[in-house]
Order: structure tokens, then C-alpha cells, then sequence
């Protein structure tokens, strides 16, 4: 990957950190907080006692179940809280709650998304055994920061990757690639020269425009967009068939034709986020929006990696934002 296109990954991904809670007991708050200093050099960082995080007049458990469509990972501090008797023997386990908060998030996001940091003599349950979770020394600041410098590796390379999320963004994204840009692609490399007001365009490139929000018809925001530009409806024409679309001919850029789409298979994302947040009301929520840009992010992710695969579409291909 060129320097260039590396810094451009980097950007994206520090203009949207992937946002993360950090549960705890109230005795481990502490060391949570140590916890959240440690990791908002590369998150968003959201601990459990925070305001924002409890919806008023819901359960704690549907508050949870809420935050899960929220969130990128959660990290869950085990503390050494409680003495326990287990098989006659005196054992010191977890707060009961961080315990279920963890498998909560580990089961509706996965083992690469939520981790469980624990104190050293801590017992965690069996069922945890091949799941990855770093050990600190609770009376040691730097032991602490130790475990949290592993957790940053797994994250940052985890969210590079697309992830399949509870929101169809990744598949959307694999999809729209396979079915309508790498035929495009390859159809480019054997085009016709497209004739326009006697200049000859034979070099095309393609630019995917990634909408601004999902606030109404992504075909409407697309027809807009072209008109708004001065976009040309034309056609690209190969040897068994046509493939219409909107240039952008500009004679001094000759012969380059620069098409532009914005991806309609977008249109509905808004409407599963609502089902999944089970929405009662009109409107849109901070919440949702929040959840939009991200899976918005998510699709132009996954689409620059499938994008990176092939060297033709490299050359031809550039996501840029609506403008």
C-alpha cells in the first residue's frame, strides 16, 4: 500500500474510534479508570457509572442489551471482590454482574470484541477457558497499564478488519463490490472510447461517493448529488455490454472520464438499526445517529479492502465522502 493511501487509512480510522465501554465494580472503578486512560488514545471511551450510558426508566439489563448495538468492544474489569465457597474451598471470584455484563457483550459481539481484564488470583468461570483475557497485579499502576497495552494491539488490528455486526454494513459492502464495481472494473480495462461533444474519453475511473447520513432516500441524495455537480448520464460501453452511469467530462482531463456512484444498496440501513433498537416513536435518536456513521464507516472499510485486493480496481477506484 502506497504511503499515501496508508496515512488516508489512518485518518479514517482516528476520525471514528471505535467506541468502548468499560464495565467494573464499584470497587474496580479505580483501576477502570485507569483502564479508559490507557485506551482513549485509540477509543472512545464510555465507563459504566457515566451519565449517558442508563436510559431513564429502563432495567439495567435492557440498558445492556441497548448499549450492545452501541458499541464497538467492552472491556470488563474482574476485581478481587468477593470470597467465595466453591467445591469446599475458599476462593476469590469477580463481581457477579462484571461476570454477566462480560458474557453479555461476549455473546452478541464476539470473542474479538469483548475482553475480560483480571486481577491476579481471581478465579473466572470455567466456561471462560480459551478466551482471551490479560491478568494484572490490581496494586501495581504499571502492571495495569501492561494489560492494557495488549488490549490496544487486539483492538486496533481487530477494528482495521470489517466485522460482521448485528447491522449488514460488512455483507452490503462485500456485496456491492462483487456485484456492480469489480465488473465495472474489468469492463474499464476493455471499454470503448466514449465520445462527448467531439472529445475522446478513453481511460475511466470511478469515484464511490459515501452519503453524509442515511436520512431519507439514498436514491434521492444520489440524483441530487449528480444534478448539484453537473454530472453527465451516459454509458460505458464494452464489447457484450453497456454499463450506464454519471460523468463527470471535463475536456481538460481528457482522456479521463471520472464516474461517480453512491452506493443505493445503502438504502434500509436506517430502518434495521430502528427494528434493532425497537423503536417506538418518529424521529431519529443521538443514539441511532451514532450507530449510522459508524456502519457507515464499517461499509467504506470493508469496501477499501475489498478495493485492495485487486490492482486494477486500485488504479481505477477512490471512496471519497458526499460533498
Amino acid at each position: 500500500m502506497k504511503f499515501k493511501e496508508y496515512l488516508y487509512h489512518l485518518i479514517i480510522m482516528y476520525m471514528h474510534k471505535p467506541k468502548i465501554f468499560i464495565g467494573s465494580s464499584v470497587k474496580g472503578l479505580e483501576l477502570a479508570e485507569i483502564v479508559r486512560d490507557e485506551l482513549s488514545a485509540i477509543g472512545d471511551c464510555t465507563l459504566w457509572k457515566d451519565a449517558s450510558v442508563w436510559e431513564p426508566n429502563k432495567s439495567t439489563f435492557e440498558n445492556l442489551l441497548r448499549m450492545i448495538s452501541y458499541f464497538d468492544f467492552g472491556i470488563f474489569v474482574a476485581t478481587a471482590d468477593d470470597l467465595t465457597m466453591t467445591n469446599e474451598k475458599l476462593v476469590i471470584e469477580a463481581r457477579d454482574n462484571v461476570i454477566l455484563e462480560m458474557a453479555l457483550f461476549c455473546g452478541a459481539m464476539g470473542r474479538d470484541k469483548s475482553f475480560l481484564l483480571v486481577e491476579e488470583g481471581v478465579k473466572v468461570p470455567s466456561d471462560f477457558n480459551g478466551i482471551y483475557m490479560p491478568r494484572f497485579d490490581g496494586s501495581d499502576k504499571a502492571s495495569v497499564q501492561k494489560a492494557c497495552a495488549e488490549l490496544v494491539n487486539h483492538i486496533e488490528e481487530h477494528y482495521k478488519l470489517g466485522y460482521l455486526s448485528l447491522y449488514p454494513t460488512t455483507a452490503l459492502a462485500i456485496g456491492y463490490y462483487k456485484n456492480f464495481i469489480a465488473g465495472l472494473v474489468e469492463s474499464a480495462q476493455e471499454a470503448e472510447a466514449l465520445e462527448f461533444d467531439g472529445v475522446k474519453y478513453s481511460d475511466f475511473k470511478l469515484k464511490v461517493v459515501i452519503p453524509k447520513d442515511l436520512k431519507g432516500s439514498v436514491r434521492e441524495k444520489a440524483s441530487k448529488f449528480y444534478n448539484k455537480h453537473g454530472l453527465v448520464e451516459s454509458a460505458m460501453k464494452t464489447k457484450f455490454r453497456k454499463h450506464p452511469s454519471w460523468f463527470r467530462l471535463d475536456p481538460k482531463e481528457a482522456p479521463i472520464a471520472v464516474m461517480y456512484d453512491m452506493p443505493s444498496t445503502l438504502t434500509g440501513i436506517d430502518d434495521a438499526i430502528e427494528m434493532i433498537l425497537q423503536k417506538g416513536f418518529q424521529g431519529r435518536t443521538r443514539l441511532q445517529e451514532i450507530i449510522e456513521q459508524r456502519e457507515l464507516n464499517n461499509f467504506r472499510r470493508v469496501l477499501q479492502m475489498q478495493i485492495d485486493k485487486s490492482a486494477y480496481a486500485q488504479e481505477t477506484v477512490a471512496i471519497i465522502d458526499e460533498f
